[in-house]
C-alpha cells in the first residue's frame, strides 16, 4: 500500500497545483457529450455535472516516509498512525491517480443519507432511499455505509463490526475543539466568527504537516491550507488523540457536499473514487472512455517540508526547528484540556433583574458594579454618544441630500402622471420616535432648483 500506482497508469501532474496561489479561470469544458456524464435533463445530477465538468481537479498528498525517517520523525508518527490502520489506509490511498470523467460522475450523482437520521419521503409508504449511492462508469451503485467503508478502502471487513468501525466519532462539540485548538496554538488566535484559525499558529511542526495532509485528502481544498477549519480540527482532534474516528462518514460527507464548491475552485477526492472503482471491478487505466490523462498525486517529502519552512539542517542533520531555530523538543499533549466557549455577543446577553424588595425591612445594600472598558456589540462601532450633535457642515449635506432625493420623487411622480403610468410606491413615513426628521419639503420644485 505504500505506492498504489499501477503501472501503465498515464502519468501526468496537472500543471495548476504548481503556479502561484491566485484564483484560475475554470478550465475549458472537453467532458461536454461524455457517455459517462449524460444524466436526465432537470436532475439534481445533471445540474450538479454541468457545474462540476468545468472545474480544476486538484492533485492529492500523501506521507513520505522516507523524509519522516530522515529528520527522525516515523517513531512519532507511527504513534498517531499505526500501521494497517484506517488513518494510514487513508492517507497511503491519498496516492493513487485520479481520473477526471470518474470523478466528475461520482460526484454528480453521488447522495448520502446517514444512518439513523429522518429523510423525508415523496409519499406515505415510500421505501428509504439508500444510505450512499452513486453512479461510476454509467453503472449505478446503491449500498450502505458499511459497505461504503470496506469500498473506499479504509475499513477491513472483518473490523466493521469492531469499535474500530462502530464506536466512530462523527461529531465533537464546538467547544472541546476550541480548548483543543488552545492546547496546540493558544485560544487567541482562533477567529470565533470565522470558526477557522491560522495553522502557522500551530506550535508543533509535525501537527502542521499533518493538517497539511488532512488538507488534501478527507477534508480536501484548493488553496485555503493556511486556515484550520472546525472539520480540520475535528480530524486532528481524533487523530492526534487516538479518538476512534468515522473516517467513512467523513469522507461521504466530503462527497456530498463537492457540487456546492465554488466553480473556480478545485475537485478532490478522485484518489478514493479511483479506489473505489477497482473495488467494484473496474479498471480505470485500461478504460477507452477516460480521455483525459491521469491526474498523478504527490508525496509530501523535503521539499515540501522545506517549503513550509518547519525544518532546519542541524549538525545531526534535517529536523523539525522550533520558532527560535533551535531543534524542536516534544511537548506532550495533556490528557485532559477546559473546553473554551465562544466569547459572549453583549447584545444577547439577558441582563439580570434586581432581587426582589424584603418588605419587611430594608434592602440590604448591593456592591458597585464592576469597573471595566465600556462592553459594545461587536456591530456597533465605538464613537461619539448616540444623539451628539452633528458638524453644521455635515448636517447641512443631509438635508440638501434629502431636499434632493424629495425632489426627484415629485418629478418622478409628475412625469408618471403625465404618462397616465400608475404612481411608484413611496417608502413608509418615519415614525415621530426617530432621532432625526426631514426638513419640510419645498411645495415648489423651481425653489429647489435655485438652492
Amino acid at each position: 500500500m505504500e505506492d498504489d500506482l499501477i503501472p501503465g497508469d498515464d502519468i501526468h501532474i496537472e500543471p495548476v497545483q504548481q503556479g502561484p496561489r491566485r484564483r484560475q479561470r475554470p478550465p475549458v469544458d472537453t467532458l461536454q457529450g461524455h457517455p459517462y456524464l449524460e444524466f436526465p435533463d432537470g436532475t439534481d445530477a445533471a445540474r450538479h455535472c454541468q457545474k462540476l465538468r468545468r472545474m480544476h481537479v486538484g492533485s492529492h498528498a500523501s506521507i513520505d516516509w522516507d523524509a519522516m525517517e530522515e529528520i527522525a520523525e516515523t517513531p512519532r508518527v507511527r504513534r498517531f498512525i499505526p500501521i494497517d490502520s484506517p488513518w494510514h489506509r487513508l492517507f497511503d490511498l491519498a496516492h493513487t491517480p485520479t481520473y477526471r470523467e470518474l470523478l466528475v460522475e461520482f460526484l454528480s450523482s453521488f447522495t448520502f443519507h446517514p444512518p439513523g437520521e429522518p429523510v423525508p419521503l415523496p409519499y406515505p409508504g415510500a421505501p428509504h432511499p439508500p444510505e450512499v449511492s452513486f453512479r461510476l462508469a454509467g453503472v449505478m451503485r446503491s449500498m450502505t455505509l458499511a459497505q461504503f467503508a470496506v469500498h473506499c478502502g479504509l475499513y477491513m471487513q472483518e473490523e466493521i463490526e469492531t469499535e474500530i468501525y462502530t464506536a466512530g466519532l462523527v461529531v465533537v462539540e464546538k467547544p472541546t475543539l476550541v480548548g483543543f485548538w488552545q492546547v496546540i496554538a493558544g485560544a487567541d488566535h482562533w477567529e470565533h466568527e470565522k470558526s477557522k484559525g491560522r495553522v502557522s499558529f500551530v506550535r508543533d511542526p509535525l501537527y502542521r504537516y499533518l493538517h497539511h495532509l488532512l488538507a488534501t485528502s478527507i477534508s480536501a481544498r484548493g488553496y485555503s491550507r493556511e486556515w484550520c477549519t472546525t472539520t480540520d480540527l475535528f480530524f486532528l482532534y481524533c487523530l492526534l488523540y487516538r479518538r476512534p474516528c468515522a473516517l467513512a462518514h467523513g469522507l461521504a460527507q466530503y462527497f456530498a457536499s463537492g457540487h456546492h464548491r465554488q466553480e473556480r475552485g478545485f475537485l478532490y477526492g478522485g484518489a478514493y473514487v479511483t479506489v473505489i472503482a477497482r473495488s467494484l471491478g473496474l479498471v480505470p487505466h485500461q478504460d477507452p472512455h477516460l480521455r483525459t490523462p491521469a491526474i498523478m498525486p504527490t508525496r509530501m517529502g523535503m521539499q515540501s517540508l522545506w517549503g513550509m519552512r518547519v525544518i532546519r539542517r542541524f549538525p545531526i542533520g534535517p529536523r523539525f526547528k522550533n520558532r527560535e531555530g533551535g531543534v524542536w523538543t516534544e511537548q506532550a499533549l495533556p490528557e485532559h484540556f477546559e473546553p473554551v466557549h465562544p466569547p459572549a455577543d453583549p447584545a444577547d446577553v439577558v441582563p439580570v433583574e434586581d432581587p426582589p424588595e424584603d418588605l419587611d425591612g430594608a434592602a440590604e445594600p448591593q456592591p458597585p458594579p464592576p469597573a471595566g472598558a465600556p462592553q459594545f456589540p461587536r456591530h456597533v462601532i465605538r464613537g461619539r454618544a448616540p444623539g451628539a450633535a452633528l458638524h453644521p457642515d455635515v448636517r447641512a449635506r443631509l438635508d440638501r441630500l434629502d431636499d434632493l432625493v424629495g425632489w426627484l420623487v415629485r418629478a418622478e411622480q409628475d412625469r408618471r402622471e403625465r404618462e397616465g403610468l400608475p404612481p411608484i410606491p413611496l417608502p413608509p413615513v418615519r415614525a415621530p420616535h426617530q432621532e432625526h426628521q426631514p426638513q419640510q419639503q419645498h411645495q415648489d420644485s423651481d425653489s429647489d432648483l435655485d438652492a
